[in-house]
């Protein structure tokens, strides 16, 4: 199973209060993730110990630059 892991502390209570609902990753992540992909979502530090909050489906993948970002999917990031 693959993970989405998140290092910032502020983040893992954003996933808990289920307040953060997408992640933007540098790069082309398409070849990794897939739609209907389930993921285990892990906050702690990089390299340390990490929790694991929960597990998820992965409902869209998106390639964009950043230029193309909005500021409401960036928002919807935190």
């Amino acid at each position: 199973m693959y993970a989405l892991n998140f290092y910032s502390p502020l983040v893992a209570d954003q996933l808990r209060s289920l307040r953060k609902t997408a992640t933007i990753r540098l790069g082309d992540k398409s070849g990794k993730y897939k739609k209907g992909m389930v993921v285990q979502v892990l906050a702690g530090a990089r390299f340390g110990p990490r929790e694991r909050i929960f597990d998820a489906v992965i409902d869209k993948i998106e390639v964009k630059t950043l230029g193309e970002l909005s500021p409401r999917e960036i928002e919807h990031d935190n």
